[in-house]
Order: structure tokens, then C-alpha cells, then sequence
């Protein structure tokens, strides 16, 4: 058999294969709350925020709470409506993931399914992530959860690229940061260790031996299949992947600008653009990391770290970390009607033709 033929042959099984997953119903409704998960994370930021003061005995809990006047308040609104208008981006990018993938729920129940899952993540004390409400409902509406599985998991894997490249880029616009010792040397490491990651994760999600071995398999492993197929729709698609990146740039600069207008409602005036770009990225991959609650303690670490680096007071620093929790949980309060009254309406997947291997 020719090598044409055989290429014609796998393309032909694939396509089989993408017509088969989603067969399996899964449960409709979202997972039980996982209480010794969410305990554990809570003590995790509870933990790291006490080690904090502990190794900072300088810092109060007074120091951490600054003066508002009507300035700070004026800030914070521009900087919750920001991250409102991220969430737009971050909608657009899933939903030209989900495209790609053959999913086409309409944007507008997108964004509703988006708010709802980081109303979840952030306003509420749950260990069920907001990538499992989206999964669930945009599944409810497709009838397959394993695409919908994919959809959002490669939606959140082009962060782990378009992150520390809008590090890097402020890192080269402004070579003196650099120059800040073990804060540029964490930036750094953390940019190439999360690029590192991606190039194997994506490897293994695209190569036939990796995840390509669980396409057609039924169980949980059909949606290691479904990210497969995602992975090798998105190699034919380069245009797609250049929207997605776009999208992804887009909501994560308006996420750096959200932070920009949280620190200039701190008076943290030795704090710009440029430096955010440069050290929120890292910040926001490791805040991301299952061990505390909501980043909470990780973030404000690391904020000490990157920015204390440049003058800014610890406690200035913790303060904007804490600042940035509060407006990420204001922003996340208008997914509460969509969370509170979404009904989800299962279809089932249309009838599909007999696969040949039956």
C-alpha cells in the first residue's frame, strides 16, 4: 500500500473515530462537592498567607489594608470592568477552539457557560473547578462531553503559550528587568519551564502513541481521544490557531490591565505596564497551581518576589495581591445569574452512521 493510500486510510478511520466519541451519556449534572479537596486547599492559603507574615514580621494586617478614598474605588470599577471585558476574549478563544472541534454552540450561551464557571472558581467555596461547568454544560448541549473535554482543555493550553510570551516580550522591551536578581531569574525559569510543558503535553496529545491510542476507546480514555483529534483538526488549521493566539493575547493584555488599574488604586506609582506584562504572567501560571484556594497566598507571594524586587513595599505587595483576588471575585459576581438559572437541556447527539468496525 502506497504511503498516499495509507495516509488516506488513517484520515478515513479518524474521521470514524470522531464520529463515534460521545456515545457514552455521562452524568448531566455537576460533580459533588469534594470537601476534603476544598479543606485542603484552604488550609494551603490560610498556610502560605501566614508564612508570609511570619517571614515578614515588619508587615501588619493594617499595612495590607490601605486608605480608599474616591480615587481607589474609581480604579477598582475600571479594573472589574476590564476583566469583564477579558472574559469577552477568553469566550472568543473557546469558542473558536470549540469551532475547530466541530462544536458549534452559539458565543452568546458560551460566554453565559464561561461566567458561570468562573463564578464557581472564584466566588464560591467549591473544589468543582469552572472548567468542569463549562464542560458539563456546553456537553449538555452538544450531547459530547468528550469534545466539549477538549475544547476547554486546549483553550486553556494556549495560555500556557501566550503567557510567558507576553513575558518575555516585556522582559525584552525593558531589558533592566532583567537585571532584578531572583525575581527575573523566577520569571524566566517559570516562562521556559511552562513552554517546556506545553511542547509535552502537546506531544503527547498529538502523537498516534500518545493520546492517539485512545481514539474509539469508550470510558474515561475516549477523552484523552478527543483532545488527540483536537490537537491533529488544529495542524490542519494554522489560521485557526493564529485567531486563537490572538484572542489569547488579547484577554490575558486585558487581564495584565486589569492588575495595572489595581495598583495604581494602591498609589503604586513605581508599578507600570510594562512591569506587569512582564511579571503577572509567571504569577498567574503558579497561582494556577491546585494548592491553595484561589490562588490566594501564591499570588501574593509571588507579588512579593516580582515586585518587591522594585522597590515596592511588602506590604504594598501583598496588598495588591489581595487587591487583585478581590476584583477577580467582583468581575466572576456576573456569572451568578447564569449559574443560578441555567436549566441544562441534554440533546442527545444526532444518530450516527454505523461505524464499519462494528
Amino acid at each position: 500500500m502506497s504511503d498516499s493510500s495509507s495516509a488516506m486510510s488513517d484520515e478515513a478511520e479518524r474521521l470514524e473515530a470522531i464520529s463515534e466519541i460521545g456515545d457514552t451519556p455521562v452524568e448531566d449534572a455537576l460533580p459533588k462537592n469534594n470537601w476534603k479537596s476544598l479543606a485542603a486547599r484552604l488550609a494551603g492559603s490560610i498556610a502560605m498567607l501566614a508564612i508570609l507574615f511570619w517571614r515578614l514580621p515588619h508587615v501588619s494586617l493594617s499595612d495590607v489594608v490601605p486608605e480608599a478614598n474616591a480615587n481607589t474605588f474609581k480604579w477598582i470599577t475600571i479594573a472589574v470592568v476590564i476583566h469583564v471585558v477579558a472574559y469577552v476574549l477568553q469566550t472568543l478563544r473557546w469558542h473558536q477552539v470549540s469551532t475547530t472541534l466541530g462544536l458549534h454552540t452559539p458565543f452568546q450561551r458560551m460566554f453565559g457557560f464561561l461566567l458561570a464557571g468562573e463564578f464557581v472558581s472564584n466566588a464560591l467555596p467549591t473544589s468543582v473547578g469552572g472548567d468542569v461547568v463549562r464542560v458539563v454544560r456546553q456537553g449538555n448541549d452538544t450531547g459530547d462531553y468528550a469534545d466539549a473535554f477538549a475544547a476547554t482543555g486546549l483553550e486553556r493550553l494556549t495560555g500556557w503559550l501566550v503567557l510567558p510570551l507576553i513575558s518575555a516580550a516585556a522582559l525584552i522591551l525593558r531589558p533592566s528587568l532583567l537585571s532584578l536578581g531572583g525575581a527575573s531569574l523566577a520569571a524566566v525559569i517559570i516562562n521556559i519551564m511552562t513552554v517546556v510543558a506545553l511542547v509535552g503535553i502537546l506531544w503527547l496529545a498529538g502523537h498516534r502513541r500518545g493520546a492517539g491510542r485512545m481514539v474509539g476507546i469508550g470510558g474515561w480514555r475516549r477523552y484523552l481521544g478527543a483532545v488527540h483529534l483536537g490537537v491533529v483538526a488544529f495542524r490542519h488549521k494554522q489560521m485557526q490557531v493564529v485567531s486563537v493566539l490572538a484572542a489569547g493575547v488579547g484577554f490575558q493584555f486585558l487581564q495584565c490591565l486589569s492588575v495595572l488599574c489595581a495598583a495604581k488604586a494602591l498609589r503604586l506609582d513605581s508599578i507600570d505596564l510594562i512591569v506587569v506584562m512582564a511579571f503577572f504572567p509567571p504569577a498567574a501560571i503558579i497561582q494556577n497551581l491546585p494548592i491553595a484556594l484561589g490562588g490566594l497566598g501564591v499570588r501574593e507571594g509571588a507579588f512579593v518576589v516580582f515586585f518587591g524586587a522594585l522597590g515596592v513595599a511588602d506590604s504594598s505587595a501583598i496588598a495588591l495581591g489581595l487587591l487583585v483576588y478581590i476584583v477577580f471575585i467582583i468581575a466572576s459576581l456576573a456569572g451568578a445569574p447564569s449559574f443560578v438559572m441555567h436549566r441544562a437541556q441534554t440533546r442527545l447527539p444526532k444518530e450516527k452512521t454505523p461505524s464499519r468496525h462494528a
